[in-house]
């Protein structure tokens, strides 16, 4: 009721004659409101709605520093009555200030019992609190009352942390985090594209030093400037002179002779497919025999499976990739042909097998190395379109040959799923729960057939070496993988100390496990048709499980420097690069042993792109940090380790450094890995010799300086081949146009960065580091 009708009541019961209420004698009261204000002070100034949280979200924005609430006033009597039985007894007419929190979610999954006691008192306290008001009380015991029922409220809410799981909602916590957890990193920025922990790029920011003063090199344009200026102005020479016209018309019509051509259908068949099993052999050489009598003729689709063969097997050809414009060229082909209608033709399990060739191959001869996350999107997608994530026995009676050609395809596309995602430092776009498909059978590919008639073929034991074997041993440990390089490269998780250390328990003797298995399985194979697992398929297979090493410590490593308890993951980090670089032949020491499809790993790690330059790139960052803390005083054990010999860190960089010229010299036009690798070597020898702060610095320049000009000269011989004229390539910096160049120093170094990192130059990394330290 209005006051306006009360004091309308209030006089007509006077003018009634009511003489008792008339002579009473009047008691000031003071004006009460009926509702309580539930907004804070200030909205309610202001005349808006307030959300009620503390602060509210208006003052939150309006950057007002004291949001305050208006005190509530309880009567006794409606404080006795809202209140449970064992709570009247300490109740009072008076409740301070009500505090205003956010609603916590709360998991409908809570245990009872004291939970429940607990929410129950909460929520009677809640009540109570915004019940109706009452008159100001302000004696001594109301005071100590209401102290009381703060300190009840309190313990309620203790109680109710303890029993009722409280979830963390997105981007935030609720509390601090537990000791020994470790914070993911925040990833890096390119340009369009996000980075995420797992990349190799990430490493970088444990060398600082390096990037400072390169960094600052390019600002001032100082020699190193304008010998990079002149290496990017041939780097894109050459790249724009290994270009070839392109049309839908033309597709399949560069394939070489014969001759050439069963070479490196040969070199890809004993190494990558050895690997991942993405074809049947016997039919496919059956295709390719009645290509060759008719190639005019032949199915389109088996012509573009051909070309991608090539292209990988071109990279194994040769010691200076000289077929690599072709390679390029024989990829783009199936990127078109793949896009041309009709579409609907293409989901089959010969598109499948294109695209599994095509990702290998975009990663393999540097075709967009960087991107092949995304097409591996669409062959995820594909092939799950086509039911391959089901195990054929539940999709109806197949013939064995389809059933086993249709598992190895998934666990193949699993594999490369799973590789991808590491070099993007992304989503494994899999989990376990999302395929049934059972693990393919151990067979050799005579064994399978494509009829319904006789018995089905019974596997041979896994100690049994088979076409497969190499492919079911990195298969067991795919669980695991997938496990750790989701928990990894997720933004959101904070990764316990203790979890890590579990996942390394498990990864660990997962290697152990791969290392033996491949080992028992060379020493077995005898096959009278010519060994069947060789040195490059073990090579592939330990590389695909050594490297999450990295992708698991790398993130605790920045932490070991100065807290004991994380030196494990240095020390891990540190000995899964020895490892990988002892199968790339950096490890300082000659190598004379030959055995079978060695000299084709060692080409693929000269040529190739992918995952065979990043897990070296990394592997090699690592021992360099390494040797620089060490140089620095940092100490290298905790006592009942053994320390790693200066000699023999070095050895490694210095075999490296002639690795990654070796590399440009094949045709590689990016040399900022050779560069970098001379800037750590003059580092550390600069901190050998004690030199001071500004020496240091003056060494790191001039021993990247020098670096520069080799490659520049590397890539005048690779111009020379290649028919680029390098004298009109490489112009004095005087005769240069450079404008457009130094005026946008964040696009300079364009394609000629990073494999990845084309849009960053060392004085954009430096910036972003000194911008990171403040955030």
């Amino acid at each position: 009721m209005s006051d306006l009708a009360r004091s309308s009541e209030d006089n007509a019961s006077l003018d009634n004659g009511d003489a008792s209420a008339a002579l009473a004698p009047v008691r000031m009261t003071e004006k009460k409101r009926r509702r309580p204000p539930l907004a804070c002070e200030q909205c309610r100034r202001r005349k808006i709605k307030c959300d009620r949280n503390m602060p509210c979200g208006h003052c939150t924005k309006a950057r007002i520093l004291n949001c305050t609430y208006a005190p509530i006033h309880i009567p006794d009597s409606k404080t006795r009555r809202n209140l449970p039985a064992r709570l009247q007894s300490t109740s009072t007419g008076v409740i301070s200030q009500r505090p205003v929190r956010p609603a916590l979610p709360l998991d409908p999954k809570a245990s009872t019992g004291d939970g429940c006691e607990v929410v129950a008192d909460s929520l009677a306290l809640s009540k109570a609190s915004s019940s109706h008001p009452s008159s100001n009380v302000g004696s001594a015991s109301d005071a100590s009352n209401v102290d009381r029922l703060v300190a009840r409220v309190q313990e309620l809410e203790e109680k109710l942390a303890n029993v009722v799981h409280i979830s963390e909602p997105p981007g935030g916590s609720f509390g601090p985090k537990p000791e020994g957890s470790v914070a993911p990193l925040a990833g890096t920025i390119s340009k369009t594209r996000y980075f995420g922990n797992s990349h190799w790029i990430n490493v970088t920011d444990l060398l600082p030093a390096e990037f400072a003063i390169l960094g600052r090199a390019e600002g001032d344009k100082a020699d190193v400037y304008h010998a990079l200026v002149k290496c990017k102005t041939l780097a894109r020479k050459i790249k724009k002179n290994r270009q070839r016209p392109l049309s839908s018309e033309n597709l399949g019509e560069t394939i070489p002779p014969r001759e050439l051509a069963d070479q490196l259908v040969e070199k890809y068949l004993r190494t990558f497919e050895g690997v991942l099993r993405v074809l049947h052999v016997p039919t496919f050489r059956l295709e390719y025999d009645r290509y060759w009598q008719n190639p005019s003729a032949a199915n389109m689709c088996f012509v573009m499976q051909l070309q991608l063969c090539l292209a990988l097997g071109a990279t194994v050809h040769d010691e200076k990739f000289s077929l690599r414009a072709t390679a390029m060229h024989w990829v783009y082909e199936a990127q078109l042909w793949l896009m041309l209608p009709p579409e609907k033709s293409k989901v089959a399990i010969s598109g499948v097998q294109i695209l599994c060739l095509l990702v290998l191959a975009k990663s393999c001869c540097g075709v967009g190395q960087d991107l092949t996350w995304v097409t591996m999107g669409s062959l995820v997608r594909m092939a799950m379109y086509m039911g391959l994530h089901r195990d054929p026995k539940h999709l109806g009676k197949m013939t064995i040959y389809r059933a086993e050609i249709r598992r190895r395809l998934w666990a193949t596309i699993l594999e490369l799923n799973l590789q991808c995602a590491f070099e993007a430092g992304g989503s494994p776009l899999l989990q376990s729960t999302d395929y049934d498909t059972e693990p393919p059978a151990n067979l050799n590919d005579d064994q399978l057939v494509d009829e319904n008639d006789g018995e089905t073929p019974i596997g041979q034991p896994s100690d049994t070496p088979t076409e497969t074997s190499v492919q079911l041993a990195i298969l067991k440990s795919l669980p695991l993988r997938l496990n750790l390089i989701r928990l990894v490269n997720d933004f959101r998780a904070s990764r316990p100390y203790d979890e890590i250390l579990r996942l390394n328990s498990d990864l660990t003797k997962a290697c152990r496990e791969l290392s033996h298995n491949l080992s028992c399985l060379q020493t077995k194979d005898t096959s009278p048709k010519g060994v069947t697992i060789n040195f490059f398929h073990v090579s592939v297979a330990e590389l695909f499980l050594y490297r999450f090493f990295h992708a698991l410590h790398q993130t605790a490593i920045v932490k070991s420097f100065n807290d004991h308890r994380f030196y494990f993951s240095r020390r891990m980090c540190l000995d899964s690069a020895l490892k990988l670089l002892n199968l790339w032949g950096l490890s300082g020491r000659g190598s004379n042993t030959q055995a079978e499809g060695q000299m084709e790993f060692r080409r693929i790690v000269d040529n190739g792109s992918g995952i065979f330059r990043y897990i070296a790139v990394q592997s090699l960052f690592f021992v360099a940090v390494e040797l620089v803390h060490q140089k620095q005083g940092h100490s290298v054990s905790l006592g009942y380790l053994p320390s790693i010999g200066d000699s023999d860190l070095r050895a490694r960089l210095e075999s490296a450094k002639t690795w990654s010229l070796a590399r440009v010299r094949a045709g590689e036009t990016n040399g900022k890995g050779y560069c970098f690798l001379a800037a750590c070597l003059g580092h550390i020898d600069a901190l050998t010799a004690g030199l001071s702060k500004e020496e240091v610095d003056r060494t790191i320049l001039s021993e990247t300086t020098e670096s520069v000009n080799h490659c520049l000269a590397a890539l005048a011989e690779v111009a020379t081949r290649e028919g680029v004229p390098s004298e009109e390539s490489t112009p004095e910096p005087a005769e240069m146009d450079l404008d457009g160049i130094t005026d946008i120093p964040l696009e300079w170094m364009g394609d000629w960065a990073w494999d990845d990192m084309g849009g960053i130059s060392w004085e954009q990394w430096y910036r972003g580091m000194e911008q990171s330290l403040y955030l």
